[in-house]
């Protein structure tokens, strides 16, 4: 039988060493945030082992990624950017992000305008 959702171990393991790199933080530290030890972190990350749910859910929380990034195949990847953009606008107050869209709007608007895109 064809199942639509498969665990790819590969790619969660190939993810949150990336989640951990874009927070900057080392192994050792995501290990002790996250109640792991160092060793089972890095065969995490190798793929010599795999987490359990909870595991994910945690370094989820302490890398600050939607738990959703460890499992979803998405050919559009995102990256270390789009991540930092993402938190960053986290931090922002509901007005400050109406202005960002305003903002991103009237950036798209011209671009098209001057023929770019």
């Amino acid at each position: 039988m064809e199942y639509k959702y498969k665990l790819d171990y590969g790619r969660i393991a190939a993810r949150v060493k990336a989640a951990r790199k874009s927070a900057d933080m080392t192994q050792a530290e995501l290990a002790e945030r996250i109640g792991i030890s160092t060793n089972a972190v890095a065969k995490l990350e190798n793929n010599l082992m795999t987490a359990s749910l909870q595991t994910l859910i945690n370094i989820s929380n302490v890398l600050n990624v939607d738990i959703n990034y460890f499992f979803v195949d998405d050919s559009s990847e995102e990256t270390g950017v789009d991540r930092l953009i993402i938190a960053m606008i986290k931090e922002l107050s509901p007005k400050d992000k109406r202005f960002i869209v305003h903002m991103i709007h009237g950036l798209k608007l011209y671009m098209q305008s001057a023929g770019g895109e």
